[in-house]
């Protein structure tokens, strides 16, 4: 007996203690979106961060927003992972999150997650307050984040509305960065996002669209600009059939279009001087082809018709 009550008081002294160590222990953590359950060690828990496996949809915004309860949070999850803000994320990629923060909660019926999907779809709760406090912030980043982060996106057109202007503002903003690769990226992203309605889809498209037709006429400038013309010729035919007079105010597409006309006028003068009228017409046709209102394209093309039916009477 004095044997046992010697080792107790060892232990004792020694601190050790006989409750179980349930650190390894997995937690369930619930995607409160829809459900969807996912288990951690209970020692990561205790840790200052934990992995994530990126899944379909998922932007930095929606993971900041069911894992860490705030969409704002999307900043931290870059952050910790060394990646830019707007860096898109794929599938299965793992991340780090701050377990600070982190939502844990007790498994819930396939009844209760059918309850809040049916009362979602029928009651949208999603306040725009907060996106339109970012977009008069002109943070449009961490407003399209947000748009993407809620739940009842694709049944919400206003708040689909305000992730356009979002987008758009964001758009203009990589422009005037000369980041038009990120700008497309950005645009193809949301395009893809099914959520979203015909006519936003529509709209993004029109966009990038309009996006892909700039980044032409940059090239068709620095073309003209180092007097290779047929190649910036096929760059502005192809902008002009694409937007036809909308290009009028486009100082790239004006710009290299000038020093085209100009070189093809040059070239068709000077087959015209030497009666060679077929030759003459293809040049000054290519320049009506990208301005119709050409002026002296038109009166010459009108002589050489004249000049060739007058030659063809004798």
């Amino acid at each position: 007996m004095k044997a046992y009550s010697t080792l107790f008081l060892a232990l004792a002294l020694s601190g050790c203690s006989f409750v179980e160590d349930r650190s390894e222990e997995p937690v369930e953590i619930i995607d409160v979106s829809d459900g969807t359950r996912s288990y951690i060690s209970g020692k990561s828990v205790q840790s200052d961060t934990i992995q994530y496996t990126v899944r379909s949809g998922d932007t930095l915004g929606s993971i900041a927003k069911k894992m860490l309860g705030n969409a704002q949070r999307y900043l931290e999850i870059a952050e910790l992972n060394n990646i830019e803000p707007q860096a898109p994320i794929y599938v299965g990629q793992q991340l780090q999150l701050p377990s600070k923060g982190l939502i844990l909660v007790k498994p819930r019926s396939n009844q209760q997650v059918r309850n809040q999907k049916e009362q979602s779809t029928e009651q949208p709760t999603v306040s725009t307050s907060e996106i339109d406090t970012l977009l008069s912030e002109q943070r449009y980043y961490e407003a399209i984040e947000y748009a993407r982060a809620q739940e009842d996106l694709a049944d919400n057109n206003q708040l689909q509305e305000k992730l356009i202007i979002a987008a758009q503002n964001q758009v203009r903003q990589l422009r005037q960065q000369g980041s038009v690769g990120e700008a497309e990226e950005l645009l193809q992203l949301l395009i893809d996002d099914e959520r979203l309605s015909e006519s936003s889809q529509q709209i993004l498209q029109s966009n990038l669209a309009a996006l892909n037709v700039e980044q032409d006429l940059v090239e068709a400038k620095q073309l003209a600009d180092s007097q290779e013309f047929d190649k910036s010729y096929n760059i502005l035919l192809s902008a002009w059939q694409v937007s036809g007079t909308e290009l009028e105010s486009n100082a790239l597409f004006t710009g290299a279009r000038n020093k085209v006309s100009e070189h093809y006028h040059q070239q068709a003068l000077r087959l015209y001087r030497n009666q060679k009228l077929d030759d003459a017409l293809v040049y000054w046709d290519r320049v009506l082809a990208i301005n119709p209102s050409d002026d002296l394209a038109l009166v010459y093309k009108d002589r050489v018709k004249a000049l060739k039916e007058k030659l063809e009477s004798f």
